[in-house]
């Protein structure tokens, strides 16, 4: 690790004036703050322990006034098998391969968040949907085949009001066609669109109007079981859960405000038991902000919520994910100059998981990825910071599960990672792990800001299972809805590697998947795409022990990067990439 510079701050060594250390914060418009941090804390600022891949990063003009949140989208547009690299900023949206720019296209109005991507338009390709929004523009949502051309219908104006926050994408009525949820500002209050591939209106049940301003992107799934898909968002003040009819679902909108409001912590829809049910998982700002899980009748989880420390406000967004079995719950809180409680791992019951909560200076409201960064067979945990060096560098951390740092981490690329995150793919096709973030600069008037496209090599292999969470809200759809994780690739404690193997891979119109049971027992198999959508292959069949070999149509399903799972029930039985052909 090259080391080359300690800095104690708001301090003269020699006559020498050293950087000053700053904390970033946000207000509920979308204006990035900054404060000098007191006091006589010291900083190891150091090279970055690993090389960025040739090219990057790579800088674009930043708005003034807006600045990115919720880091990148990864997908393979052009099909060669490795993940491009899709974000937005300040008027433009741009797709990178290794090989330089696939595309880019000029937009109306500030892009802030990522792009969501699926197929709206059920063809059997995705599509790639961008929000905009800013004063004295004009916002729109944007939707754009893989060549970056306009999807029919598209670009759509929502009144001319701020589109808030990022679209989620579901199919809402079974076609296979994925549906556009998204909101808009029209203050004081907002409304919630659900629109068919085309931007018409889904339904005359659309838009229905909230409260007060959209604060959160949607988050779509069953949350009740009854077998029909429901929006769960939130305005400043209240929660609400409706139904495709527009309605509110019973006991909603619950109005929490101003002791619990809301601002950019989206919520995510695990399932915690094995109830036919949804859970609601997320964090608050206000008087009395919490973190918080309730069920499809508002009621709270036993166990929660859990107030923030000290009382201080969140814009968390949370990631939770099942590790061995087990539901891991992240959250963070913002933190200043003093050491402290900042970032936390609980059970489905609110328990803290051993390890944690990890106690440093500077807090994280952005994305916590988990994924296998250092080749160990562990998951580890990667999250921004709240705090950067006045004069360029920003922070992004590791940490084991056992809360000690990963070595070579803190990285220091220029700019503020605040509210931004690591992605975690291999996106120049040489099967290492790379990580992929955005940082921007923060001048306030003093001289243009710049956006930066990281993009390092860890060095360490890459394999979809190695990485359980690297994105906003869990998967490109952004629809908050947890697909069935995929494993570590080791066998969980007390459980017999089957040794699934899929032949032939790339596959084109069927494959055959080979194993061995241990036993006598009820299988199933899936399919998952890289925009999170799962479908089922093979209905479950009774096989008996010993090995086994099934053939498995494809049913002409798209070319791409896929994940075959095998499942006995509710237990994982294994999992492994395929790839087909176009």
């Amino acid at each position: 690790m090259k080391r080359w510079l300690l800095i104690p701050f708001f301090a003269l060594a020699a006559g020498q004036v050293f950087p000053q250390l700053m904390r970033a914060e946000i207000d509920e418009n979308y204006h990035i703050t900054a404060h000098e941090i007191p006091g006589m804390e010291s900083l190891e600022l150091r090279d970055d322990s690993f090389e960025q891949l040739p090219g990057f990063p790579k800088a674009y003009p930043a708005n003034p006034n807006f600045k990115n949140l919720r880091n990148v989208a990864l997908y393979d547009l052009d099909g060669d098998g490795v993940d491009d690299i899709l974000w937005a900023t300040n008027d433009k949206i741009f797709v990178y391969t290794y090989n330089g720019l696939l595309w880019e296209r000029a937009l109306t109005a500030v892009a802030i968040y990522p792009p969501s991507v699926g197929d709206i338009d059920g063809d059997g390709l995705v599509e790639v949907v961008l929000a905009t929004g800013g004063v004295q523009v004009q916002p729109k949502l944007y939707a754009f085949e893989q060549d970056g051309s306009d999807v029919a219908g598209w670009p759509v104006s929502l009144n001319d009001n701020w589109v808030l926050s990022a679209p989620a994408l579901s199919d809402m009525d079974g076609d296979s066609a994925l549906e556009i949820i998204v909101s808009e500002r029209d203050f004081p209050i907002g409304y919630v669109h659900i629109l068919k591939g085309d931007g018409t209106p889904f339904s005359a049940n659309w838009p229905v109007a909230l409260d007060g301003t959209p604060a959160v992107t949607p988050s779509i799934g069953d949350v009740d079981g009854d077998g029909k898909k429901d929006i769960v968002i939130h305005s400043v003040n209240s929660r609400y859960i409706f139904g495709l009819d527009g309605q509110p679902k019973p006991g909603f909108p619950i109005t929490t405000g101003p002791a619990q409001k809301y601002s950019y912590q989206s919520p995510v829809l695990p399932r915690f038991s094995q109830a036919n049910q949804l859970e609601v998982v997320g964090a608050s700002h206000g008087d009395a902000p919490e973190y918080y899980v309730f069920g499809p009748d508002g009621n709270s989880r036993p166990g929660w919520p859990i107030p923030t420390p000290g009382n201080g406000p969140t814009y968390s967004t949370p990631t939770v994910v099942e590790i061995d079995g087990e539901p891991w719950i992240f959250m963070g809180r913002t933190l200043g100059a003093e050491a402290g409680d900042m970032l936390f791992a609980w059970d489905a019951d609110g328990n803290i998981r051993d390890g944690f909560p990890i106690n440093k200076m500077g807090g994280c409201e952005g994305i916590i990825s988990v994924a296998d960064i250092d080749d160990d067979g562990q998951f580890e945990i990667l999250f921004g910071s709240t705090l950067f060096v006045g004069s360029g560098p920003g922070f992004l951390h590791a940490y084991e599960l056992d809360g000690t740092p990963v070595d070579g981490f803190p990285l220091q690329p220029r700019g503020l990672t605040y509210l931004n995150g690591a992605a975690l793919s291999d996106v120049n096709g040489d099967s290492l792990m790379d990580l992929v973030a955005l940082t921007y600069t923060l001048n306030f008037g003093a001289a243009p800001d710049t956006v930066f496209l990281n993009a390092y090599n860890l060095n360490v292999p890459y394999s979809p299972e190695r990485v359980l969470w690297s994105t906003y809200k869990g998967n490109n759809t952004r629809d908050g809805l947890l697909a069935e994780p995929l494993p570590t690739g080791t066998v969980a404690p007390g459980q017999a590697d089957i040794g699934l193997h899929i032949y032939p891979n790339p596959a084109a119109q069927q494959i055959w998947l080979f194993f061995s049971l241990p036993e006598t027992m009820a299988v199933t198999a899936s399919i998952t795409d890289a925009a999170g959508k799962t479908t089922t292959l093979l209905p479950e069949q009774r096989l008996p022990a010993g090995a086994r070999q099934v053939r498995i149509p494809l049913n002409n399903l798209p070319g791409g990067l896929y994940w075959i799972c095998l499942n006995s029930g509710q237990k994982r039985l294994g999992v492994k990439p395929v790839f087909l052909q176009p």
